[in-house]
């Protein structure tokens, strides 16, 4: 039986002699990932400084390993977890063990197929407020900044499924506020700890306490109103708080609300509205593609707003938002840390604090042995026939395993029907001169926003 190697024999490159890859990982991420993977295989060690080991997978085998079979040697990273939470506290993405199932049991009833269905109307009656915006507009000729519209139609969604209250008229407030919180949370991140302590005055420490002040105001007032009988709703909230645990007959508190209503809200608005900036952006880069899934809207819709039964009748446009979360998948690294000694890819595995595994989710989806072809835009790689041929985890920008994400069924069908109104309605140009580049925070933006030109569709003969 083959000996398995140690950490320092695994593959990966070798980086500044006592710094490793450490500035590569925060200065570019996406092709330190990507270039190691293509050079050193499927398992790869990057060096973090002298003791860290950031061990990236970009397999399905190996993602199974982790994910699905072996789950239990491993668990969120705690060093990671503590830049998280005072964003997402103790929510669904952040906690584990026992408590995460009880969370994601009181949970899972919210996202059943009959609930998401009855959202259709929600989502139908906020895109057409935005396309009648876009109608408006007082010159056609400026640019769209779309990164900000989906961020923008996203939260106001997410605010009406999950609170049953329209936050538009806070949406420059909000939105701000979780753009700051976000861009100061990957900045932890990326600082793996070499950072100034939380506790201390800095401009960037009290700004993002500020924004982290601001969503915890709005999402707690929501709460508080609906306690008191203020309001009322038959939407995501509402079944939180009625939600008990079968054994003990608890509730949730208003803090265990708060993590979970502002988990729901980050996940329900950024990673869709980013997935959705760079649909956009690929649709205008190949207008035949663009051309097909126009004709599939007019051929299942004829001109009419999409019902829930449409959707599953809408695939090509589905594939679409698929394929745009391959290239670009919004949560692009998985973390983890082993809490039990392992063996991946005949390296030994120990479990301790300095060794940091993720999944590189972007390098994954670009993986040349899962996907020929992996830069090239083309949807048709979800039809049954293709996907069949497929290791079903060489895909997964919802996570896999039991950890898979709850809302994804609710976040294709928000993305499906939002993209079938605006192609019935109007066509999205690339600006001229424009460069577009990824940007890797919690998610991967378009950086800079993503200016487009509005061209209204003529009205079909």
């Amino acid at each position: 039986m083959t000996q398995a190697r140690t950490l320092e024999q695994a593959p990966g490159p070798r980086g500044h002699w006592f710094w490793g890859s450490i500035q590569e990982r925060r200065e570019q991420p996406l092709e330190l990932f990507t270039r190691a993977h293509a050079e050193h295989g499927d398992f790869v060690r990057l060096r973090m400084g002298p003791t860290l080991s950031l061990l990236s997978l970009a397999g399905p085998e190996l993602v199974k390993h982790v994910l699905v079979d072996h789950a239990d040697r491993y668990g969120k990273p705690p060093a990671l977890m503590k830049d998280l939470y005072p964003l997402l506290g103790n929510g669904l993405f952040t906690s584990d063990g026992d408590f995460w199932k009880r969370q994601r049991r009181l949970m899972q009833p919210s996202f059943h197929k009959e609930r998401l269905a009855a959202l259709t109307t929600t989502l139908v009656d906020a895109t057409q407020q935005m396309l009648a915006r876009w109608g408006a507009r007082p010159s056609a000729s400026e640019p769209l900044d779309v990164a900000s519209e989906m961020m923008r139609i996203t939260l106001g969604i997410v605010g009406r499924a999950l609170f049953s209250t329209d936050v538009s008229g806070t949406t420059d407030r909000v939105g701000q506020a979780l753009t700051l919180a976000i861009s100061e949370t990957n900045r932890r991140l990326l600082s793996l700890g070499l950072r100034a302590p939380d506790f201390l005055p800095t401009a960037r420490n009290r700004a993002f306490r500020h924004a982290v002040s601001t969503l915890d105001a709005m999402v707690l007032d929501v709460i508080s109103r609906r306690r008191s009988g203020q309001t009322q709703g038959e939407d995501l909230l509402a079944t939180l708080m009625a939600a008990q645990d079968a054994d003990t007959g608890e509730r949730m508190s208003d803090t265990q609300l708060r993590d979970e209503a502002m988990t729901l809200f980050l996940a329900g608005h950024e990673t869709t509205a980013a997935g959705l900036s760079w649909m956009w952006h690929l649709l205008a880069q190949h207008p035949e593609i663009e051309a097909r899934a126009r004709a599939e809207v007019d051929t299942v819709l004829g001109g009419r707003a999409p019902t829930a039964e449409d959707i599953p009748r809408l695939r090509y446009v589905t594939w679409l938002f698929e394929e745009a979360l391959r290239l670009y998948p919004p949560a692009w690294v998985i973390g983890r840390q082993p809490v039990k000694e392992d063996e991946l890819a005949g390296v030994h595995v120990p479990a301790s604090a300095r060794v940091i595994l993720v999944i590189s989710v972007y390098a994954l989806h670009r993986n040349p042995r899962l996907w020929p072809e992996p830069e090239r835009f083309d949807p048709e790689r979800f039809s049954p026939e293709r996907s069949a041929s497929r290791p079903r985890l060489a895909y997964i920008p919802f996570g896999a395993g039991q950890r898979l994400c709850i809302g994804n069924q609710l976040a294709l069908m928000e993305a499906t029907v939002i993209t079938a109104l605006v192609l019935q309605r109007f066509r999205l140009r690339s600006l001229p001169g424009h460069t577009v580049e990824p940007e890797p925070l919690v998610t991967i933006r378009p950086k800079g926003g993503l200016p487009m030109l509005l061209e209204p569709r003529p009205a079909p003969a």
